[in-house]
């Protein structure tokens, strides 16, 4: 009986120390399980900028999301994802299928192909969750394992010789995203985000409907909140036509 008391115990040992021992194929895995029965959402968008300069500073991509005072953005999977919203009292909207990207405000009308951009694309880091598209798009590595947080690095597999890559931290046991680090190609760091108040996308998938972002030495740039967060709305596929105008 002791033995056999003895032998559970280590049982539950060795499984409670290799259930935090994750590799990126079982992150992946986990991530396909838990996206399963997502199709698209929606939400409102409220964004706030702390300091015009700095977020200027961060470079095409993310200056233009936060220069918009609210939007409506809209996901749909596997990587269609599109804000509508006003930039300095302008209508402007910002569609992303796949790699190419439109740019629609005013008199504006620019598409472009962000397959070897990747600093200037978006996926669904930028939106809060993990999806099992960021494994196509990038070589995902597990850099800590931990029981609170899995620290993950991710490189593009696009975009020639640019180093550039993120750090992203997760719950393992919930997915839900708790920080971000973006760095450049020389290896300075870009943004840092930091993620809360999440709600679910499935049952075993959660979104963060808050953000905030920080500059390099800490200074913040803004912050980025969902309100209205509809799922399975049925999102129409031609929103995100690159042929619109």
């Amino acid at each position: 009986m002791r033995k056999s008391l003895l032998i559970i115990a280590v049982a539950l040992m060795v499984f409670s120390n290799s259930a935090f021992c994750a590799t990126s194929n079982d992150i992946l895995n986990q991530v396909k399980s838990a996206e399963t029965g997502l199709a698209d959402f929606t939400a409102n968008m409220d964004i706030t900028r702390a300091n015009k300069n700095n977020v200027a500073a961060m470079g095409s991509g993310y200056d233009e999301i936060l220069r918009l005072q609210k939007a409506i953005i809209s996901y749909k999977r596997p990587d269609l994802i599109r804000y509508d919203g006003f930039a300095q009292g302008i209508k402007a909207s910002l569609v992303q299928n796949g790699y190419k990207r439109l740019v629609l405000a005013a008199m504006i009308r620019k598409l472009d192909n962000l397959k070897d951009a990747p600093g200037k694309r978006q996926d669904t880091l930028d939106l809060g969750f993990l999806s099992s598209s960021l494994w196509r798009d990038n070589s995902v590595t597990v850099v800590s394992n931990g029981k609170k947080a899995l620290k993950l690095k991710f490189n593009p597999k696009f975009g020639g010789r640019d180093k550039r890559h993120d750090d992203v931290w997760v719950d393992p046991m919930t997915l839900k995203m708790l920080k971000r680090e973006k760095f450049l190609g020389d290896g300075q760091m870009r943004v840092r985000m930091t993620y809360g108040s999440y709600q679910n996308l499935t049952g075993k998938l959660s979104i963060a409907t808050t953000s905030t972002l920080y500059d390099p030495s800490g200074g913040m740039l803004g912050s980025v909140k969902y309100k209205n967060l509809k799922v399975n709305s049925g999102v129409r596929d031609s929103i995100f036509s690159m042929a619109q105008r």
